[in-house]
């Protein structure tokens, strides 16, 4: 006998993923600025093959697929990929709630029309701000120094909040194979010059990792130890990706309370620890770490 209850429609659906993320405003907002900058970007470089993807609210991923760069070398998909980091820093609405920027190139194919075939040629990674996460490959590897590590504040006259960053800190080898991060907060007001009449509740670290094999699979424990006592302690997964060079690249953006991070970089020794391996923080990289508090309140 057949039933007289229809499948639930598309609308439905919305609905309950409205309601399981916990605000259906903020869901169908995210959608709609996701599918604007889909079809602003497709416009922009006349390609319809482009795949846009928010990873947990915080990765914003841009791939092109079966793009008439893929025909060209290494140094054009560069280029397409920073202008395409500035592009989406000019046009998604919510690009102050995101921590990093993916532009992929993929070789896609179809065969007995339902088996897809896709190769992964370059996987390029910015900030928020599209500044690269390392430079490109003709350039000399680094020298593992920590100038220009000292923090700085960058104030946004629409959302009215100072972002305060350190760049970059170089925890193992270099910006072309290494592990970095990037930590960063958010407090209201122009702070720029002042320190902030209120704490900010957390400090993101960014991390990004290139390497010939994935560092970090599954969700290894990530465990920050001060003066060699455990001060913060969890288990998180990595973004992985690999690049047509066959190097692995990883990363994650880590929130840590801002309570903890105040007592990591309150000794004199902090060691990071992410599943078997460990990264010491030299004295000038905890020294950088330290200066983040000049602009929040005492």
């Amino acid at each position: 006998m057949r039933s007289n209850k229809r499948s639930p429609s598309l609308k439905l659906l919305l609905i309950f993923a409205c309601l399981v993320a916990g605000s259906c405003k903020q869901v169908v907002q995210s959608l709609s600025d996701i599918a604007k900058l889909h079809a602003a970007i497709v416009k922009e470089y006349g390609e319809k093959d482009v795949f846009v993807n928010l990873h947990n609210g915080t990765s914003l991923a841009i791939t092109f697929i079966n793009s008439p760069l893929n025909a060209k070398d290494t140094e054009e998909r560069a280029k397409r990929a920073q202008q395409t980091a500035l592009f989406v820093r000019q046009h998604f609405p919510s690009i102050n709630q995101i921590h990093g920027i993916w532009v992929a190139f993929v070789r896609q194919e179809t065969r007995f029309i339902v088996i897809h075939y896709a190769t992964s040629l370059d996987v390029f990674a910015f900030d928020k701000d599209a500044q690269p996460l390392r430079p490109p490959r003709e350039h000399p590897a680094s020298d593992n120094s920590d100038t220009g590590s000292r923090p700085y504040a960058n104030y946004s006259p629409t959302l009215k909040q100072t972002e305060v960053k350190v760049r970059s800190l170089q925890l193992e080898g270099d910006l072309n194979y290494g592990l970095l991060v990037i930590p960063h907060y958010t407090v209201p007001g122009d702070v720029t010059g002042v320190k902030s009449s209120v704490l900010p509740r957390s400090v993101v670290f960014d991390f990004a990792s290139y390497s010939e094999k994935s560092l970090f699979p599954g969700e290894p424990r990530i465990t920050f130890l001060t003066d060699g006592k455990v001060v913060f302690d969890t288990a998180a997964q990595f973004s992985t990706s690999k690049g047509s060079d066959e190097k692995f690249f990883e990363s994650l953006a880590l929130e840590i309370p801002y309570a903890k991070f105040r007592r990591m970089i309150a000794g004199k020794n902090l060691i990071l620890r992410i599943g078997d391996r460990e990264y010491q923080f030299t004295d000038e990289q905890l020294q950088a770490l330290q200066a983040l508090n000049e602009y929040a309140s005492e």
